[in-house]
């Protein structure tokens, strides 16, 4: 009785051996024929995700420069080459929109679906993100963490828009920016001026001149640097005929060109 016992265990212990042993090798053949890709991000960036890492210091503490009573106006340099402008980010309205249509920087440029950002909408604003999403200026900064933001905005809406709703929304993105990417180093360019001809609406040259001087006055209470951008495409007052759009307002893709050579001889200097 004892040894039939005895038999039938060790049977029960054969077969429960072998049904390990067929697992194991059933694995083994399904983790050798299934590929692995690796683990691969979202398409739509994780915001909720990358907040987690920010801080909540005080904006004031983190401006990559200090505002000293004076403007940090970007001057002649030497040329730093295409790497500079393809490893940074550019942030456009209407008037530079070309940019981003004919690629001309090789790397990002950020606006929104239409290409307008108006400024009197500045907290309302939402970028085409480069994986199709639509999220604010903040948000894309606080995902991409650039070297260089190139700001070109302030064209849109500007007949409308008063002095201290002009500077306070400037100002308001510029902090929005810094708060979640303290390290991006930060270039205001000016608006450029209307080609003659111009008579769409109210706008001028005067009210465009105005304009710069309220971003000028961003730059000095911000301490991010301003970059006299509408210098290089100007010819007695006006916007140069050879760098303008059909509308006359606009920056063709010889003006932008223009533009990125002037950032180029413009740099930021190294700290």
């Amino acid at each position: 009785m004892f040894d039939r016992v005895t038999g039938l265990k060790n049977i029960l212990w054969a077969i429960g051996i072998a049904l390990c042993l067929l697992a194991l090798l059933i694995g083994f053949i399904v983790s050798a024929v299934t590929p692995y890709h690796g683990e691969t991000d979202p398409r739509t960036p994780d915001l909720n995700a990358v907040r987690e890492k920010n801080t909540t210091a005080d904006v004031a503490e983190l401006s990559f420069v200090e505002p000293e009573d004076q403007l940090h106006q970007l001057r002649q340099s030497q040329d730093a080459g295409e790497d500079y402008i393809r490893s940074s980010v550019f942030l456009t309205d209407s008037v530079l929109l070309v940019l981003r249509e004919e690629a001309l920087t090789g790397g990002d440029v950020w606006s929104s679906n239409s290409g307008k950002l108006p400024m009197d909408g500045a907290a309302t604003w939402n970028i085409l993100y480069s994986d199709g999403s639509r999220i604010s200026p903040a948000e894309a900064c606080m995902v991409t963490k650039p070297a260089r933001l190139f700001i070109a905005v302030g064209a849109d809406g500007i007949d409308k828009i008063k002095h201290e709703d002009f500077v306070s929304a400037y100002t308001a993105l510029i902090n929005s920016i810094v708060r979640v990417s303290p390290e991006t180093q930060i270039v205001c360019c000016s608006v450029p001026p209307l080609a003659e001809g111009y008579d769409l609406d109210e706008l001028d040259n005067g009210i465009i001149a105005g304009v710069n001087d309220w971003l000028r006055e961003v730059c000095l209470n911000t301490g991010v640097y301003y970059a006299d951008t509408a210098s290089a495409l100007t010819s007695g007052g006006v916007l140069d005929p050879k760098y303008a759009g059909d509308d006359a307002r606009t920056v063709n893709a010889a003006g932008a060109r223009a533009v990125l050579e002037y950032l180029r001889t413009h740099a930021i200097p190294s700290l």
